[in-house]
């Protein structure tokens, strides 16, 4: 790739800074690859013998029609994991941007931009690398996440239409086909119509006195009003809407700036008491930085790439490591996917809501109580948002016990599924012994520990002290080994594209003509 590729690609993408530091590695792998046909001619020399089929008869793969480099490969599989956990993940809103003086300088105001930029996007830096080395517990937050915006629409919905029915009650005249303006007019600060005789000019002054002299209707209620005359009022709010109450949408404010974010309740009940009208599917949509096309560019990138591995399997041909742990992400994508699909993605601005101050920040000090909850998925109950300049990195909105243990249940699934693909590569070829031992005890350990966490999740409910105690010993002692099992295949899985140690076969593309079938 060159340097005006790699500078046009920052330039479509700001947000990727972190793949940017794994090209070094790629570059490395690109001086090797180029010279593919001269080095696979060396012989095998494999510390083990392996299982799969080469059927090369010739033993070479030089044919740039049939044959694929190293330097693809990496690429391939580089863009796919990029697809997996960088866009798939969607982080939760940042804290509000506190202006300063203006500068005039240009370089300052660059300088400022840019720091800005890597500010804004320190929550997507963090989920990354999390997800990286363990993305099943990415997974179960969320889940938690999906399961709470459910509950919350639903509460966000039976709000809107209470709001909805006390408003026309004390709007009949606009029910009655009165010009919303007019309304709006007797709701807003002037209260004076333009059209009609002066003793209705009079008698609309007058309305408005009475009016002021009754706040709730005219002070609570004006938001609904001009909701209404704009055709907003009537539209329902779907789990977009719960996921944009727990990610932060909605942050206090008062005349010294930024206050603290508000929590799903109490987005709730400012609907209710018709002091809030949520932005419609289309605003939310608008504040999205993702939609529709770019989520199913990224699940076609991630099927393209899950097909290709099943075709060379189906065919006897091998896959490095690297693609058999990519094979891995893709599985914990789809689901991330699934989870997230109604999800804003990357908003960096939440909407403005008077409220008043609680007082100085807090800072919350960890301990291992904390740990343990966050290792669970229960650390929601930890965090008060009165207190914080923005939610949690990972806050699903306190999600109920019952949420919890479901997403929990279903993250656990998919990360015993996560480590079984990495068995994939049980038999292949190793530069050594010690490397092959490190890869199958590694595969065994993401299995094992999600069993164990599964099981003492099952004790902790049908014995309590007990099934506690097994839970927090499986939680302490699974985590280490997980991360560390985790790490080793990672780096293993890039240490181990070496040409000589390779398959001859490895670097044969699939004949995708072979699947038509012929007459």
């Amino acid at each position: 790739m060159s340097l005006r590729s790699l500078s046009a690609t920052m330039q479509m993408f700001p947000s990727a800074l972190p793949i940017i530091l794994v090209f070094s590695c790629v570059h490395a792998a690109y001086s090797l690859a180029v010279n593919t046909s001269s080095v696979l001619s060396l012989s095998v020399n494999t510390a083990l013998s392996t299982d799969i089929t080469v059927n090369d008869p010739a033993s070479t793969c030089d044919n740039l029609h049939t044959c694929r480099s190293l330097y693809s490969i990496i690429q391939t599989c580089l863009a796919t994991i990029f697809a997996c956990v960088w866009v798939a993940v969607h982080r939760n809103v940042p804290a509000p941007k506190i202006e300063t003086v203006r500068r005039s300088n240009p370089i300052i105001k660059a300088a400022r931009w840019l720091w800005s930029t890597i500010l804004d996007q320190r929550q997507s830096v963090i989920v990354f690398t999390v997800t990286l080395l363990a993305p099943e517990w990415v997974l179960a937050w969320a889940v938690r996440q999906r399961l709470r915006a459910r509950t919350i629409a639903k509460e966000l919905e039976e709000a809107r239409v209470e709001a909805m029915e006390d408003w026309k009650a004390s709007h009949s005249e606009l029910v009655n086909g009165t010009s919303a303006v007019a309304v709006e007019d007797r709701v807003g600060s002037t209260g004076v119509s333009g059209r009609g005789s002066s003793e209705n000019l009079i008698e609309k002054r007058s309305s408005v006195v009475d009016n002021h002299s009754r706040p709730a209707p005219t002070e609570e209620r004006g938001a609904l009003t001009r909701a209404m005359s704009v055709a907003k009022l009537g539209q329902p709010l779907t789990n977009a809407h719960g996921f944009f109450a727990i990610m932060g949408g909605y942050h206090a404010y008062d005349k010294n700036g930024p206050l603290n974010p508000l929590s799903p309740d109490e987005v709730i009940k400012l609907v209710r008491s018709s002091k809030l009208v949520p932005p419609t599917r289309d605003e939310l949509s608008n504040l999205s930085k993702g939609d529709v096309i770019s989520k199913g560019v990224a699940i076609l990138q991630t099927i393209a790439f899950v097909v290709q591995c099943i075709a060379r399997l189906v065919k006897h041909l091998p896959l490095t490591n690297l693609e058999v742990m990519t094979l891995a992400y893709t599985v914990m994508t789809v689901a991330m996917y699934i989870a997230w699909w109604d999800k804003p993605l990357n908003i960096s601005c939440a909407i403005r809501v008077p409220g008043l101050s609680s007082g100085d920040k807090a800072t919350h000090e960890y301990n291992w109580d904390t740990i343990f909850y966050y290792i669970i998925g229960a650390q929601d109950d930890e965090a008060d948002l009165r207190y914080l300049q923005r939610v949690p990195t990972f806050w699903a909105g306190k999600a109920g016990e019952e949420d919890v243990w479901n997403a929990d249940i279903i993250a656990l699934l998919a990360a015993m599924a996560f480590g079984a693909v990495h068995c994939i590569a049980w038999s292949y070829a190793f530069p050594s012994h010690t490397e092959l031992l490190m890869w199958r005890v590694s595969s065994i350990a993401i299995a094992a520990v999600p069993a164990a966490l599964l099981i003492g999740l099952a004790l902790s409910r049908g014995i309590d002290d007990m099934g506690v105690l097994v839970l927090i010993g499986f939680s302490f002692v699974g985590a280490p080994v997980y991360i560390c099992a985790r790490t080793i295949l990672l780096v293993l899985s890039f240490t181990t594209l070496k040409f000589k140690y390779l398959p001859y076969a490895v670097y044969q593309n699939v004949e995708w003509t072979e699947f038509i079938p012929h007459i």
